[in-house]
């Protein structure tokens, strides 16, 4: 018997809602923790292990680049469930290892790590992107894209809580204690359980009692094919500028915090910025899923609202890192009751939020391109490879100590980059619905086939349930 929550949908298995929540759920235990044990810098480890670290973490980007780039065939050939399972393992493999050269400082382990979790989550990414893009309908795909977002960002925020309440009384620049990895690996092990809640397209049903996608089968070669002419799709090559600096944040946020702040201090950051990206991403995804304007203004004016504030972020950041010497750290580590915490504060806050919301608004430009689940997986895990390698790129730069305001200035150029190419795809390339383009297996909603949705240049046949041209024979 199916729940109701007032509010919400029926709460059942085989829902596009609850399908995206358990989704959520799971990158919130995986990449949610990771996220939370990264900003508190060196991976959580003391300040002298950071150079290893990251040297670790590009190999663990490196890795995500392949993974995520055939991911997509692997997720349409066996499904999302073992995908995403898969998806999970790596990070606890990886929490592990970081738990090790923590106390022993041998890097055998961390090492084989970083490739389990880099093939790891290339699956999670891609299934989460999924999820998002193709069990929502074209009105609520906003919401379906900040509601996996904000779970992630919501087991960030139990991530960091934590150590923030465990070195509240702690000013010193130390290491993250040892109960915090045990609880870490104990949550994604029920991640692990979790992903096998998760169905395929064609097990899925609308509230309105229509079938998801209707997709047939086909053998890893042939999707693998069709991943590689993915890469003949124009709109997706503009965008890889864009993808590039979508997860450096993290990086370069990790390694500032570490480098100029108290573990208390950035314990406070991390919590706090992950707990203003909660209703940060609310906020957007009322303005993608606005039913009152077109589709393309809200294309626009999303990119409007992250974009002016992460421009800002980041020439913030070019100026205040101009005199920081990463040869010299401070003696004296900024605590968070020091006045001068408090304009860090403000700008770590508006970064984080402004950077975080980027993949948001790019998953939706994605999900304004096709409604087709195989075509989906393969977007997701484009995008992903083109994300993980940036940071990995970004990995390896801070391994090396290039000084903070050059880290500032090429991710200010790169973004600066994709909001001039989402401008463009906004103004000129973003058509009202995708639902009329004839894509396999699609399913259209009841509302389509009763007409709601549908000007007098299109029609549908009621037997196929395949969107067609009407007598103007123009595309949307």
């Amino acid at each position: 018997m199916a729940i109701k929550i007032p509010g919400l949908p029926l709460v059942r298995l085989h829902s596009p809602y609850w399908q995206n929540v358990i989704m959520g759920l799971i990158v919130a235990m995986t990449a949610g923790l990771y996220e939370a044990l990264n900003l508190l810098g060196a991976g959580g480890g003391r300040p002298n292990s950071a150079q290893t670290v990251q040297v670790v973490n590009a190999t663990l980007c490196a890795v995500w680049v392949l993974s995520s780039t055939f991911s997509g065939s692997l997720l349409n050939t066996i499904g999302p469930a073992l995908t995403a399972c898969l998806g999970v393992v790596g990070y606890m493999i990886y929490i592990g290892s970081l738990w090790y050269f923590d106390k022993t400082g041998h890097e055998g382990f961390p090492i084989f790590a970083a490739v389990a979790i880099g093939i790891s989550a290339g699956c999670l990414f891609c299934t989460m992107g999924y999820i998002s893009m193709s069990y929502s309908e074209e009105r609520e795909r906003g919401s379906f894209i900040a509601l996996s977002f904000n779970l992630q960002a919501f087991g960030a925020a139990v991530g960091g809580i934590i150590p923030l309440l465990i070195n509240r009384k702690s000013s010193k620049a130390a290491g993250v204690p040892e109960v915090v990895y045990i609880v870490f690996i104990v949550i994604q092990g029920f991640a692990c359980l979790f992903a096998f809640a998760l169905r395929p397209p064609s097990k899925i049903t609308r509230e309105d009692g229509t079938q998801l996608a209707n997709i047939k089968s086909r053998g890893f070669v042939e999707e693998l094919k069709s991943t590689l002419e993915i890469f003949r799709d124009w709109k997706l090559l503009i965008m890889i500028p864009a993808f590039l600096p979508s997860e450096c944040f993290l990086v370069y946020a990790g390694s500032v915090n570490a480098f100029h702040n108290s573990l208390r201090a950035r314990s406070l950051l991390s919590f706090i910025a992950v707990v203003v990206q909660i209703p940060a991403g609310i906020g957007l995804q009322k303005i993608l899923d606005h039913d009152k304007w077109s589709r393309r203004t809200r294309a626009i004016v999303g990119l409007v609202v992250i974009g002016v504030p992460l421009i800002a972020a980041w020439t913030w950041e070019v100026v205040r890192t101009r005199h920081y010497n990463r040869s010299q750290p401070p003696t004296n580590p900024t605590d968070w009751n020091e006045d001068a915490f408090i304009p860090i504060f403000f700008l770590f806050v508006l970064n984080w939020v402004s950077s975080v919301l980027w993949p948001y608004l790019i998953l939706y430009f994605l999900g304004c391109l096709t409604n087709s689940p195989r075509k989906s997986a393969n977007y997701a895990g484009i995008f992903r490879a083109m994300q993980g390698a940036g940071e990995a790129i970004c990995f390896g730069v801070d391994s090396i100590e290039v000084p903070y305001i050059k880290e500032a200035g090429v991710l200010l150029a790169f973004y600066t980059a994709g909001v001039i190419i989402f401008g463009y795809l906004a103004v000129f390339h973003i058509s009202e619905t995708q639902y009329f383009a004839g894509e396999e297996g699609v399913v259209l909603p009841k509302r389509v086939l009763d007409g709601h949705e549908i000007d007098e240049d299109r029609h549908v046949d009621p037997d196929s349930k395949v969107a067609t041209e009407g007598k103007s024979g123009s595309t949307p």
